[in-house]
């Protein structure tokens, strides 16, 4: 519908970066903005969007309806991002129709410290 944006899909992500850009994986459908044999989350791993639009200030999970984000302006400069996905498949044996479905996710970020690396995680 016009002037509605489109509802992230559960596990997606998002990252803002200094300029105010929104790399969006449910908009990119989950293809890299940079190089279409990857997917979103390379992008923002790699840190491809940063010498268009500076460095990463937040990143966002969504999961069950609701926003997660965590404030990387505020880490190390050599912070990453984790998403882990945990997903499922059920077949139907007398039809071979399969069902997938995000039963949780991890998310949060690491970076490393005199040697050291420090993780902060958290289960969705």
């Amino acid at each position: 519908m016009k002037g509605q944006s489109i509802l992230p899909l559960d596990t997606s992500v998002q990252a803002e970066y200094q300029d105010g850009f929104i790399l969006d994986e449910t908009k990119n459908n989950d293809v890299s903005a940079y190089d279409g044999t990857h997917n979103t989350f390379y992008d923002i791993l790699n840190k491809l969007p940063e010498p268009e639009h500076g460095k990463m200030v937040r990143f966002s999970v969504f999961w069950k309806g609701h926003r997660y984000d965590i404030d990387f302006a505020a880490l190390s400069d050599n912070a990453q991002p984790i998403r882990f996905r945990h997903g499922n498949r059920s077949t139907n044996l007398e039809t071979n129709e399969q069902e997938f479905w995000w039963s949780n996710i991890d998310f949060g970020y690491q970076y490393t410290k005199n040697g050291q690396t420090f993780q902060e995680v958290q289960e969705l």
